[in-house]
């Protein structure tokens, strides 16, 4: 049987939809995280809910990197990095609360451990493939900004803990590279920056599975939905700009920011919105829009730059998403304001079409498991 470990940690929920389809499809798959996410799905299994202590922690870790190590099959690394926590040129979240002297013994622990894990990986690669997915800011670089925004310095201070160069991001993409026999990007954009035969894959969500155009009602007031994990990445201070001008012009509209919510609750927020704006740097939306989408929702983001030749041609035709900027926000605001019931009815049925078209989990894990035996068919693995 076909083994799979999704790790090491859980981010847009892709890696715990990605596995429950796989087991499916009869694979044995497991996907395990060191920390719990209240704005993704659980993973089978988390370090977090186990333990409190940080001790404990490294201890599972370890044995989780000894254990796929010696494990037949598929590892399968989520959100561009290795099980050992990788440190770039800036401050590491992991780091912040500890003084000097205790991120360098920190560092070079880290240091140690991931020499160890990349040793083993590559002494236990004929029993073994090795599969990578990268999801965002844990590969993008300086280059994968439109050119306004590499002039401003906007995509400098985005990518700033690997420092002005990219040096630290490019060292860890290398690395990874180097032991991974595939390698996907969940978002567009990133396949410039990523090693040739990187291959774009739509997030695996469950949205698109239930969804259906509900009965669309005109309410007295108009709410604009933004739900910011990046304030800086998604623009919002152009969102709240824009919301406050057209507020001072009469029009009755609210801006709900939906901010440090579990998921279950943030999913509650969007709706009972009117129009979702995902972000305006990037040039390609998240999963928390395909969820906007699955309820009916008109979504606003900003689709552009070179990462779309990577897209299927059919797929951006699709594409149900209302593109803006921030100098054409309002605009798209604006737009969405003055529809009427039938032209949401119409906007909403496009897009839940693209979801069941484009994002169906079964689809994208019958993908990836044909991947994954595609590998180790040269292997003479029993297991496929």
């Amino acid at each position: 049987m076909l083994s799979v470990i999704h790790c090491p940690e859980q981010v847009g929920s892709h890696p715990a939809i990605l596995s429950k389809y796989e087991r499916k499809l009869g694979a044995l798959s497991l996907s395990v995280s060191e920390s719990s996410n209240p704005y993704a799905t659980d993973s089978d299994i988390n370090f977090g809910s186990l333990t409190s202590s940080m001790l404990i922690t490294e201890i599972l870790r370890i044995k989780l990197i000894i254990t796929t190590s010696y494990s037949d099959g598929v590892i399968h690394l989520n959100n561009g990095r290795f099980i050992t926590p990788f440190f770039g040129e800036g401050v590491h979240p992991k780091e912040r609360n500890f003084p000097p002297s205790v991120r360098k013994l920190f560092r070079l622990y880290a240091k140690c451990l991931l020499q160890t894990e990349i040793a083993l990986s590559r002494l236990s690669a004929g029993r073994k493939a090795v599969f990578l997915t990268f999801q965002g800011s844990d590969a993008r670089e300086t280059q994968c900004f439109i050119d306004k925004h590499q002039e401003n310095g906007l995509a400098n201070a985005i990518v700033r803990r690997s420092g002005k160069t990219n040096k630290s991001i490019r060292s860890k993409k290398m690395m990874l590279s180097g032991i991974a026999d595939k390698i996907y990007s969940l978002n567009p954009d990133l396949l410039t920056v990523l090693p040739k035969g990187a291959e774009f894959l739509p997030y695996a969500t469950e949205a698109a599975l239930n969804a259906k155009v509900v009965p669309i009602k005109q309410s007295g007031e108009f709410v604009v939905g933004h739900a910011p994990t990046h304030r800086m990445v998604k623009g919002t201070d152009c969102v709240l700009n824009v919301i406050e001008r057209l507020k001072n012009r009469g029009y009755n509209i609210r801006l709900e920011l939906i901010e440090n919510l579990k998921r279950v609750d943030a999913l509650k927020k969007f709706g009972q919105i009117d129009v979702f704006v995902d972000q305006l740097i990037i040039g390609w939306f998240g999963v928390v829009s395909l969820e906007v989408i699955a309820l009916g929702k008109p979504v606003i983001c900003f689709v552009k730059g070179k990462g779309l030749k990577f897209v299927p041609e059919k797929m951006l035709a699709d594409l149900p998403i209302l593109n803006a900027d921030e100098t054409s926000l309002e605009s798209k605001i604006l737009e969405v304001y003055n529809m009427n019931v039938e032209q949401k009815t119409n906007l909403a049925t496009k897009g839940i079409k693209f979801l069941k078209t484009w994002y169906d989990p079964q689809m994208i894990a019958d993908r990836v498991v044909k991947d994954y035996k595609a590998v180790l068919s040269g292997r003479k693995q029993n297991c496929i």
